[in-house]
């Protein structure tokens, strides 16, 4: 049954492509095309090119008009479908090339037509049982209308599909409500990199997930606590789009084998109370620093209470100047951790860097590099 039903989009797939460029001179389904010399090329170098077309973006499976959804044609993999009998062949034998997929959410739309839900499965049923990289993001502004996200039936029908296939999902970045929605646990065991929210975690069953990318998480002191610390035993790199001490806190008792943690925007929540933590595996944290004086304080407050023995490398969204040198240096007073190399991301050349400013870190820390450039300490004349 599953075969024929596969003939028959493989069909369906075929007679689209050919009927898009009917009257065409120029139409890649023209006998004429086979005297090209791209159409000589040998069936394991065309899979290759096909391969490396996809390798690095998503591919979008939709095409989205003013109040309109369809098939996106225009695009690899199902571009090669249209071109010859021959690319068709070798498109859909390459699983390669549908194992990965963006999928634009319908949006407002009540229902989303049978052949573009069919072709979603298609698509899926063409990457065998190949790991899945998977891009789910909101639909188009223009074609939402007063349905909800929530409401809207093609919505659904375009996550269960997608959700059913969570055993396969190896890489994926998914919009706000796409794992709430599900009725149940999403067991994904060969999840290794994850971009979501907070609150998308309390379904997730992803033991093997090594990689985490967090955005616009709320209320993180609360949510993450219903989580089940054991699912993120793997936990290697957390990357958090807001942190702030209590969420750096919360992040290393629920992830014992951190190794890396990197935050995109500081806040501060001082007098927040919290015990002490010693984490024995974080090696290094990218942290930013402005120059609001209540995010440098949050800044500050991330290190009390911290003891990390095996940190060796803080890089800092700062500038290496006075005051900010000044708040680097009470953080690594204080701080039980014995820095190796402490970086500075900036915009400022290491050519213009002031050595005289960033001279107090050396007291601290072994090596200080500006965009890992390495910054040469002055040279002291020695005794007369």
């Amino acid at each position: 049954m599953m075969e024929a039903w596969d003939e028959n989009m493989s069909a369906l797939v075929y007679g689209i492509g050919a009927l898009s460029f009917t009257g065409s001179r120029d139409s890649p389904v023209n006998d004429n095309c086979s005297r090209h010399h791209i159409h000589r090329l040998p069936v394991e170098l065309l899979r290759h090119i096909f391969l490396l077309s996809v390798n690095d973006i998503y591919p979008s499976i939709f095409s989205f008009g003013n109040m309109t959804i369809s098939a996106n044609f225009a695009e690899p993999p199902l571009v090669f479908t249209r071109v010859c009998r021959l690319w068709r062949v070798v498109a859909l034998s390459t699983a390669g090339v549908w194992s990965r997929i963006q999928v634009a959410l319908p949006g407002g739309v009540e229902k989303l037509q049978q052949f573009l839900s069919s072709l979603l499965r298609f698509w899926l049923a063409r990457s065998g049982s190949l790991p899945l990289t998977l891009r789910i993001v909101p639909p188009p502004p223009r074609t939402k209308s007063r349905c909800t996200f929530a409401a809207s039936a093609a919505n659904a029908q375009v996550l269960e599909i997608l959700i059913s296939e969570a055993g396969r999902w190896e890489m994926a970045s998914v919009m706000p409500t796409t794992l709430t929605f599900a009725r149940k646990d999403i067991d994904a065991p060969r999840l290794r990199t994850l971009e979501c929210y907070w609150t998308d975690l309390s379904k997730l069953n992803a033991p093997n997930l090594c990689h985490l990318h967090i955005s616009h998480q709320h209320h993180l002191s609360t949510a993450i606590l219903f989580t089940d610390t054991d699912t993120y035993k793997h936990m290697r790199h957390l990357h958090l789009q807001v942190a702030s001490g209590q969420v750096i806190h919360t992040s290393l008792i629920i992830f014992h084998h951190l190794e890396t943690i990197v935050a995109d925007i500081g806040s501060s929540d001082i007098g927040t109370p919290r015990d002490s933590i010693t984490h024995h595996y974080l090696e290094t944290m990218t942290l930013p620093l402005y120059a609001n004086p209540l995010y440098r304080r949050g800044f500050i407050d991330i290190f009390n209470g911290l003891n990390l023995p095996k940190l060796q490398k803080l890089t800092v969204a700062a500038k290496p100047k006075g005051p900010e040198v000044k708040c680097i240096m009470a953080v690594l007073t204080a701080a039980s951790c014995h820095l190796r190399v402490l970086d500075f991301q900036t915009e400022i050349p290491l050519s213009e860097v002031d050595v005289n400013e960033v001279e107090p870190l050396f007291s601290a820390v072994r090596e200080v590099t500006v965009r890992g450039e390495v910054l040469r300490r002055p040279a002291t004349d020695p005794p007369s």
